[in-house]
């Protein structure tokens, strides 16, 4: 289910850079995740790939993160090192396109935009509709929807709208949930999501005239109004 603490979640991760350098002692429970890697020249070759993304200011957890999924799931030594370089390469793109960007969950979620194939300029399009308010949530939908087989064209359109009419992050959450929802029992995505989107729309709308909602979900006319 997708909720805004999903997208949010990211700023549990523990930056371990310090681990990584032996900035300190460690303990067994501690140790760095390039232990699991027996081939000495992708554990030189992962630290290089963090120092210089940590030179460069970008967020080092989510390179962490990635080296640790690959050792759990015994991905060869160069498969790792190829996805966490990969990683770093999205987070520089993403930093640019997005800035300025507020956190490192933020710039994470632009990185995982751009490897579902969200083009850097509809990343920097967002951040010029949002430029005062993170877009982790937007873009954390956007990612999610197009893995679950929303077109591009449609998501990208879709959120766009969505951001123009001033969504908040709860109402892109529960589109993208609504979505998923209706393409596990179904549902076309592309259908799903322009009539899940129109919806939102409509909501967005009826605030802004002063209609409100009924318990049972249908709309209600502002006083004098018939």
């Amino acid at each position: 289910m997708i909720t805004p603490s999903t997208f949010r979640a990211r700023a549990a991760r523990v930056a371990l850079v310090a681990l990584l350098f032996g900035a300190a002692p460690l303990r067994a429970q501690d140790a760095s995740p390039f232990d699991a890697i027996a081939d000495d020249a992708t554990k030189a070759a992962l630290r290089s790939i963090i120092a210089d993304a940590a030179a460069r200011g970008l967020p080092t957890g989510a390179l962490v993160t990635k080296v640790r999924e690959g050792i759990a799931k015994h991905a060869a030594p160069e498969r790792i090192r190829s996805a966490t370089a990969l990683l770093a390469d999205r987070l520089a793109v993403a930093n640019t396109a997005i800035a300025p960007t507020r956190s490192s969950d933020e710039l994470t979620a632009a990185a995982d935009a751009l490897q579902v194939g969200i083009p850097a300029s509809t990343l920097r399009d967002m951040r010029q509709l949002w430029p005062q308010r993170p877009l982790t949530v937007p873009l954390g939908v956007l990612s999610e929807l197009v893995a679950s087989g929303v077109s591009k064209p449609i998501a990208t359109r879709r959120v766009r709208d969505l951001l123009m009419k001033g969504a908040n992050t709860t109402q892109f959450a529960l589109l993208g949930t609504s979505v998923q929802s209706d393409i596990a029992a179904g549902l076309a995505p592309d259908a799903s999501m322009e009539l899940r989107s129109k919806g939102v729309l409509s909501l967005i709308e009826q605030r802004s005239t002063g209609a409100g909602v009924t318990s049972e979900g249908s709309p209600t006319r502002p006083p004098g109004k018939r």
